[in-house]
């Protein structure tokens, strides 16, 4: 492992002038080892400042609009302008230029061409500061191979040796843009949402870097949900995995899928704030020492589930039954959350947006395909099939939990007596995190109620 920092600003640390100075300052301040910058696109500007709607967007949002709208000359003149904001004086003709050849790329695919447009944010973010700060500049065409997944490409294991040979030796201090790479076919494919995390982590991964460093406008990974919770309490110290129980139901300072190229190699992530540095935020680390009295670390939750509610006499000795049915979601193209299974019968949990589509924003055609085919599959059984929804899942998080005595029943009595009424509660062998199924309208007294009992 070796003695240099990465470090990733998000998208509100390069929003203004204000905000990149203080980038800046970071990486200048007394650590030399902080020499990889990986930064996002420009993120929404103050509304304190920009009272203006139209004129708070973030850049990317714009570009999203700008791929479907490619001769709109007003959205592509505000896009430049935010940039020209960034350093008033400096010439972006030819960050002009180069949205202009984005924009005349061949339309002959839809989802290539908006990636096309979208990586745009990034890049022209860290062409732009590389040039008024005097770093060197990467491109990821020579660091990332991803998938030809567009708007949601992985970055592919032959990045690892790529990066590594790219960014060796070089001196001084480099800027890499985020959120996308290159295909074995040469196209620009863009990462899901919010994967600059995923490139700086990626480049920590491959050059085994002390610490990775993720700068966002929070001074940490709360307790709880700041929207939930009046003011909850920021988390000092996290493990990978009790980081990945929290983001992926809902925490969203860090991209859930950053967390497995970190934790491969074992690197430390700092999540801080980039307008109170030097102030530290939270450590997130291969292990860490718990408190027997403090057995949970945080709490998440996320609204936008749904439920197949599946019952027929026999369903529990019918061989291979709960495979069949999983094979179902999977042919209709639902990913599904988790199942509980009772006797006789079993609940499919899943998102609800991946049924519903502009065509059929009610998920009417897709419910009823999935229960006619369910129907199919338990023909001789007479099965009842119910489909549930407005469920939120609830996740209570911590190493502490798996050596608690009856926090698994501590837990469910105090959403009872808060009046929350429990779907169903899963827990893994690790038993490292309890998740719990509830109506969505309860999700601020469930949260709160936790929160109370065991965080505050």
């Amino acid at each position: 492992m070796s003695e240099n920092i990465v470090a990733k600003f998000g998208g509100t640390s390069v929003a203004t002038a204000n905000a990149a100075g203080m980038v800046k300052k970071i990486i200048d301040s007394d650590d030399e080892n902080r020499r990889y910058i990986v930064v996002s696109a420009p993120g929404k500007l103050d509304e304190k400042e920009y009272l203006n709607e139209k004129y708070r967007e973030k850049v990317t949002d714009l570009l999203i609009e700008l791929g479907k709208k490619p001769d709109d000359e007003t959205i592509k003149d505000r896009i430049i302008q935010r940039y020209q904001s960034l350093s008033p004086g400096t010439d972006v003709t030819e960050l002009s230029d180069l949205l202009n050849q984005r924009r005349a790329m061949p339309k002959d695919n839809p989802k290539r061409y908006a990636d096309g447009i979208k990586a745009f944010g990034e890049e022209a973010c860290a062409r732009l500061l590389a040039k008024v700060w005097g770093l060197a500049y990467i491109d990821p065409k020579e660091l990332f191979v991803v998938s030809e997944e567009y708007g949601n490409a992985r970055i592919l294991p032959q990045s690892e040796e790529m990066v590594r040979k790219r960014l060796a030796g070089i001196d001084g201090k480099i800027i890499i843009p985020g959120f996308y790479g290159y295909t074995e076919k040469g196209s620009i494919a863009t990462l899901s949402r919010g994967g600059s995390d995923l490139t700086g982590a990626y480049v920590a991964a491959a050059v085994g870097a002390k610490t990775y460093e993720n700068f966002t406008d929070v001074d940490g990974i709360c307790a709880a949900n700041p929207n939930l919770v009046n003011n909850p309490k920021t988390i000092r110290f996290l493990t990978f995995e009790e980081l990945r129980d929290l983001t992926y139901s809902g925490f969203n300072v860090f991209h859930d899928e950053a967390v497995q190229p970190v934790q491969e190699k074992q690197i430390p992530v700092h999540v801080r704030n980039t307008f109170s540095f030097p102030k530290t935020g939270t450590f997130i680390c291969y292990e860490r020492r718990s408190n027997p009295q403090k057995p949970i670390v945080g709490i998440a939750y996320k609204n936008g589930f749904c439920a197949f509610d599946i019952a027929a006499f026999g369903l529990n000795s019918m061989r291979g039954i709960e495979r069949k049915i999983l094979q179902t979601f999977e042919e209709e193209g639902v990913s599904v959350e988790c199942s509980i299974g009772g006797i006789d019968d079993v609940s499919v949990i899943f998102a609800e947006d991946q049924i519903l589509s502009e065509d059929d924003p009610e998920g009417c055609f897709k419910i009823n395909m999935l229960n006619n085919r369910l129907k199919g599959l338990l023909a001789n059984k007479n099965p009842k099939i119910n489909f549930n929804e407005n469920y939120g899942i609830l996740v209570v998080a911590g190493k502490g939990i798996k050596e608690s005595e009856y926090i698994q029943t501590k837990v469910s009595t105090t959403l009872s007596d808060a009046g929350v009424k429990i779907k169903f509660i899963s827990q893994g062998p690790s038993e490292r995190c309890i998740i719990y199924g509830i109506n969505s309208a309860d999700s601020s007294k469930a949260v709160n109620a936790i929160y109370d009992k065991f965080l505050k």
